[in-house]
């Protein structure tokens, strides 16, 4: 197998930033009302595209429940907390994109979050030029869980899904990765992967320097 490109999740994954959204999504749903989410909903909301966040959290506290209102304070928040304590990159980072570049392996971003933060956020930890493009689900129809940024993503990289690897934090993640056909691996951030999440991915790694050896491995594998 020929890994021709590796496609990161970016919060969680490349910046260490999914920790604040933790924190403040509680907040922010409390701050309108809505009491009795916690840190434990919060990671079910991890990468979950607009829509699919209003049907679950409206099903939860019904018809009068708008979640782009609970975002965009979310939003004032996290970004409040980012200005305050920083944005750092996830362990090995560095050490992968290298590994990358040495072996002609193209990388990309597929993110959850709006371009226009997220290419700051990059700039931040000094990988404004280290990615071949930066995809957004706002670019797409339909955000994580669903295939469309990752295929999107494989489109831009002119590669097929099944030679890319995925690189994703949350269970939203996942399954938009594979959905899209590319072969998944867990960076876990904010929890371990579950006996769902395993069905679904090739394994995990536990910082982006151990993903190079399941490239390897990989690519290594008999046809």
């Amino acid at each position: 197998m020929n890994i021709e490109a590796v496609i990161f999740d970016m919060d969680g994954v490349i910046t260490d930033t999914e920790k604040y959204y933790n924190r403040t999504w509680p907040v922010a749903f409390a701050a309108l009302g809505y009491t009795d989410f916690t840190r434990e909903d919060a990671l079910a909301q991890r990468s979950l595209n607009h829509e699919d966040a209003q049907k679950l959290w409206g099903s939860r506290y019904g018809k009068d429940f708008s979640f782009e209102e609970v975002h965009k304070y979310n939003t004032k928040l996290v970004l409040k907390l980012m200005e305050e304590e920083g944005i750092q990159a996830k362990p090995g980072i560095n050490e992968l994109l290298s590994f990358l570049r040495e072996n002609h392996i193209r990388a990309a971003v597929a993110t959850a979050t709006k371009l226009e933060r997220a290419l700051p956020r990059l700039a931040t930890v000094g990988l404004e030029n280290a990615f071949d493009t930066v995809i957004s689900a706002s670019m797409v129809k339909k955000g994580k869980p669903h295939p469309d940024v990752y295929l999107h993503a494989c489109k831009e990289l002119g590669v097929e899904p099944s030679h890319c690897i995925a690189l994703e934090d949350s269970p939203n993640g996942i399954r938009s990765a594979h959905s899209a056909g590319c072969i998944t691996v867990m960076v876990p951030d904010l929890t371990m992967p579950t006996p769902e999440d395993e069905k679904l991915i090739y394994g995990w790694a536990k910082d982006l320097s151990a993903v190079i050896p399941i490239i390897q491995e990989i690519e290594s594998a008999p046809l």
